[in-house]
């Protein structure tokens, strides 16, 4: 059996996860003794249990662990803490040469003011503004100021989980915006990351959402990179409608690998060889026309076209039906054809799924069949088949699991199972 395994192996820290629950049980008696009866306490906790096989026949059987923690209310609605992280353990084989791994992904105290959409957040922060998908350890702010201006900024030490920047290192950056009432937005955005007070990373944005219109949205945005002197993506798309009943969306999108995935600083996004070919580009070009026949009966057509500077030129086109039986049920079909200038790049897709709701239990079945044009490594047909069940014990807790069978080119036979437990937690009036 060969199978591939694509997850973060690296944490943020020694301790990280054992940090984040201590943080989240002992916060209260410890940083708001006195607070007021007002506070409200939430979280949610989601416990996965996986077993499948490797690629070199390890048999895992791991246990994954995410935290989310929030304090709100506290300070007279100003002032909010949230926290949240993972933790692996492999029960059987080890993965990435160790038995478990964590990450800290975010940590920060929010003050929030009252008017001017004001915010301030203090410690390991997420930042998503324009060019900037960044976790920091540091501070971000943002603010609303007149004229339909506004402003946001950020500053601090990177986190990363696939570089080799040491502790010492700064991140920094911004988006200055502007909108227009309902008629548009724009922004302008940059950041910096230094290294040894040399530019490690340096990328400029610029975002937009248009409505000259009724029934017209434009979006897209554009991203440089200072370093490497090129252009890293442009991506835009095109809205209308409905009319009666059928809308229209139009995108033109355009990657440049090298310069896009230049000195990513998190493993998921780093031009990994056997993955994503180095020196490539892509122009993608698509259209789709969904018509709603009645409030329970939908169709879509769809076509892409795909222009590699290395693979080549690519075609991906079919259409799918989708019909809800009621609120809480429906299934759906699927056809599409990729025609390419590789083996990989030309076949049938065919998908076929469904989902209900019994009681309390909610159950879907997918399953995905792709025939080949031409036969790679020896396979010509290659299908998945997996089935969901999520039991809604009450409010609070929810148990279910999952299993997938599949084959394709790249594993004679997958099998995995996922048993998943969520738990939400919370309360009202003081801790």
């Amino acid at each position: 059996m060969k199978s591939i395994n694509l997850c973060l192996s690296e944490r943020s820290g020694p301790g990280a996860f054992r940090l984040l629950v201590l943080t989240s049980l002992l916060l209260g008696p410890l940083l708001f003794p006195a607070l007021s009866a007002a506070v409200n306490l939430s979280g949610d906790s989601r416990t996965y249990l996986q077993s499948r096989e490797t690629a070199i026949d390890q048999n895992i059987l791991g246990v994954y662990e995410y935290l989310d923690f929030a304090v709100q209310n506290v300070g007279n609605e100003t002032i909010s803490f949230h926290t949240g992280g993972w933790l692996r353990y492999d029960l059987r084989d080890e993965q990435f040469g160790r038995k478990s791994n964590n990450d800290l992904q975010y940590s920060y105290l929010s003050f929030r003011a009252a008017t001017d959409n004001t915010v301030v957040n203090l410690g390991r922060v997420m930042v998503f503004e324009g060019v900037a998908s960044e976790r920091v350890d540091g501070v971000y702010a943002r603010t609303d100021m007149a004229a339909g201006f506004g402003i946001s900024a950020f500053a601090g030490n990177p986190v990363e989980t696939n570089s080799d920047l040491s502790g010492n290192d700064l991140i920094y950056g911004g988006r200055i915006g502007h909108q227009g009432g309902d008629l548009y937005r724009i922004g302008v955005s940059a950041l910096k990351v230094e290294k040894d007070s040399d530019d490690y990373r340096e990328e400029q944005g610029v975002d937009l959402w248009l409505h000259p219109m009724n029934k017209v949205d434009i979006t897209g945005r554009s991203s440089y990179n200072g370093v490497t002197k090129g252009w890293m993506e442009h991506a835009y798309a095109l809205s209308l409608g409905p009319f009666d009943k059928v809308r229209l969306n139009t995108e033109a999108s355009w990657i440049n690998y090298d310069d896009y995935f230049f000195r990513a600083t998190i493993s998921a996004f780093a031009l990994q060889p056997g993955l994503l070919t180095p020196h490539e580009g892509v122009r993608i070009l698509g259209q789709d026309i969904s018509y709603a026949a009645t409030d329970k009966l939908y169709f879509t057509a769809d076509y892409k076209n795909f222009n590699y500077d290395i693979a080549g030129n690519a075609n991906y086109y079919g259409g799918k039906v989708n019909y809800a039986y009621s609120s809480v049920s429906g299934s759906g079909f699927s056809y599409h054809r990729m025609e390419g200038e590789s083996d990989r790049l030309q076949y049938d897709e065919y998908r076929l799924y469904g989902y209900t709701k019994i009681d309390r239990t909610n159950l879907a079945v997918d399953v995905i069949d792709i025939s080949y044009a031409n036969a790679i490594n020896g396979v010509d047909n290659s299908y998945s088949l997996s089935v969901a069940a999520l039991y809604d014990l009450n409010e609070a807790w929810k148990m279910g699991a999952d299993a997938e069978y599949s084959r394709n080119p790249d594993f004679d036979r997958d099998v995995r199972a996922f048993v998943k437990v969520l738990y939400r937690f919370g309360s009202k009036g003081g801790v």
